[in-house]
């Protein structure tokens, strides 16, 4: 076309775009998934930040909710009761238990012993024993088995008395130590 005023409306000369590398704009590609990548990393974050955030408060309010409704003077009771029982539960470990001397000296009692009395003293570490017995070697093997306990620190046979029936009325005597006494028994389950 003619030139009409000094304006062309056709370009005189093209250029052409030549790509002479297939994927030549693969950095750019690259640069661009990073960037969203990044920008995906980004709003997870976020979005678990606040996740974290809602549910912290949530733990607060819960938190809040329950302290309202303590009972402090409750909880201050059973503080005093705890410690109470931890005293008490000291002294009875050190304290003797006379159930546990009856069974041990029943334990240690021949079937064939009859006893009559039982009379304990903590103070002196003794027991009194009064019992019927068939002959005397039942007596001594109740003598021997209570000196063979570790507890048992002496007996003493004090007075043997024989009625016409052949039985034996005997008392005895047996001191024990009380510390181990306490210290075996608080072994056994």
């Amino acid at each position: 076309m003619p030139d009409q005023g000094g304006i062309s409306l056709l370009p005189e000369a093209r250029r052409r775009l030549e790509i002479t590398v297939p994927g030549e704009n693969r950095p750019f590609y690259y640069g661009g998934a990073i960037l969203l990548l990044v920008i995906l990393i980004f709003a997870g974050l976020k979005f678990y930040t606040s996740s974290l955030t809602s549910r912290l408060t949530e733990i607060e309010s819960e938190v809040n909710l329950i302290e309202s409704q303590r009972n402090r003077q409750f909880e201050q009771e059973i503080l005093r009761l705890n410690k109470q029982f931890s005293l008490v539960g000291n002294i009875l470990k050190g304290h003797l238990i006379w159930s546990n001397v009856i069974s041990s000296v029943q334990s240690r009692t021949p079937p064939q012993i009859q006893i009559r009395t039982l009379l304990g003293d903590t103070t002196e570490a003794k027991l009194d024993i009064t019992g019927r017995a068939l002959n005397y070697t039942t007596v001594a093997k109740q003598i021997a088995a209570l000196l063979s306990y570790e507890s048992v620190t002496d007996v003493s046979l004090d007075k043997v008395s024989v009625f016409s029936s052949g039985v034996l009325e005997y008392n005895m005597r047996v001191h024990f130590d009380k510390e181990k006494f306490l210290l075996i028994e608080s072994k056994t389950p």
